[in-house]
């Protein structure tokens, strides 16, 4: 058995998943989720000699990131944890894209790389719908509290990609996590735009990864512009539109670069999706799936907050689980997108299926009195962010 929970992250991710063996946290959230919510489980695991066994950020923006900063920040070294062991993390820094720096940096250069980590991280003004930047001191990013933490980092010291290519999973106590995205063309693309963007600021020359370039990396990256296939939709009146009506692929380069995961433990096994494009997770669904892999699994998690931008009709059509987890609050571009949520339940099935939101919103409300056009069953949960238990299918 697998429990999981999905706290309450607003507009963004954070899941605890337990099994009798093993321990991973993927995402936190904003800070705010991790002092109200993250920190008080942690400490409980801890008090029953319990440790973290994996840590994934799937990626840099500021809803799934504020949360593992705020932890990492409090729990202070791996040999000492102030929380909770943390046997390892993943996270693709600027360490992980590009070879270290070996050359001084010219002072212009300097400047500029100072500018965007005084500029912080970009997030939603938490008082509002407005945006703001959280300040980020040199040396407090993700990448400097893992590696003055000196913890497991990206299986070594934070110098190898978790990507498809380069670590496609690891082994755990009662199981396995493989990685499903991103692949080292997504990595490199968002390594190319940010250098694109360095140059805008005046920066000349090659960067390399230390200290300051690492902190200005994960600053800038939260700034970059976030690029969706289509404007958020309208429940209008009458039966939603088909996806395959407004599906338009999410061209975003951060959400590329989104770990997502198989997690198999305790014969459970779950689609954990980040915020990666529905066209990268196909593409490798497809090549488990000629090794013989199984597509019908307990549990998915639909990427990027249920945006239809992110989950395609050729995904809907290769998967299927009996329980599903939405993440998302609908302050930021009214997510999830109906036509997501009723292409999930359209679809025939010799089971019924369970769609947990940790927010109430108008989709989900919308959902709540939907009659599928196959009539196949399901039920919906919304405002819940109790432990889920996930068990075999029967």
């Amino acid at each position: 058995m697998l429990n999981i929970r999905m706290y309450p992250a607003r507009n963004g991710d954070a899941f605890l998943l337990c099994a009798d063996r093993a321990t991973l946290l993927i995402d936190g959230g904003y800070s705010s989720t991790f002092n109200n919510y993250i920190v008080d489980d942690l400490r409980k695991l801890a008090s029953e000699g319990q440790a973290l066994d994996l840590v994934i950020n799937t990626h840099i923006d500021a809803d799934h990131i504020g949360g593992i900063l705020r932890f990492l920040s409090i729990n202070g070294a791996a040999a000492r944890p102030e929380i909770i062991q943390i046997k390892r993390i993943w996270h693709n820094s600027l360490r992980s894209l590009t070879a270290p720096q070996t050359e001084p940096v010219e002072l212009n250069n300097e400047i500029i790389l100072n500018t965007l980590t005084q500029r912080g991280y970009l997030t939603p003004n938490e008082e509002g719908q407005g945006a703001k930047a959280i300040s980020a001191r040199q040396g407090n990013t993700l990448a400097s509290l893992i590696h003055d933490g000196q913890y497991d980092w990206n299986e070594g010291d934070g110098l190898r990609r978790i990507s498809v290519e380069s670590m496609p999973g690891i082994n755990l106590p009662g199981g396995r996590v493989t990685v499903l995205t991103p692949s080292n063309t997504a990595l490199d693309a968002l390594l190319v735009f940010w250098q694109k963007s360095l140059r805008r600021f005046g920066f000349k020359g090659e960067v390399g990864a230390d200290t300051l370039a690492e902190d200005a990396f994960e600053c800038g990256v939260s700034h970059l512009q976030e690029a969706v296939g289509k404007p958020p939709s309208l429940i209008s009146a009458g039966r939603p539109r088909q996806l395959e009506e407004v599906y338009r692929p999410d061209t975003s380069v951060t959400n590329a670069s989104s770990i997502a995961t198989l997690v198999e433990l305790d014969g459970c096994r779950i689609l954990m999706l980040a915020d990666s494009p529905a066209e990268d997770i196909v593409h490798q669904l497809k090549i488990l799936q000629a090794e013989g892999c199984s597509l019908l699994f307990d549990a998915i998690k639909i990427s990027h907050h249920g945006s239809c931008s992110n989950t395609n009709p050729e995904l809907l059509g290769l998967v299927d689980a009996p329980v599903y987890f939405i993440s998302s609050d609908g302050s930021r571009h009214q997510h999830p997108d109906v036509e997501v949520l009723t292409a999930i339940v359209d679809r025939p099935a010799a089971f019924s299926r369970t769609l947990y939101f940790n927010y109430r919103t108008p989709s989900s409300d919308y959902l709540q009195h939907y009659t599928t056009i196959t009539g196949a069953p399901f039920t919906v949960e919304a405002g819940t962010s109790c432990w889920i238990e996930i068990g075999k299918r029967q």
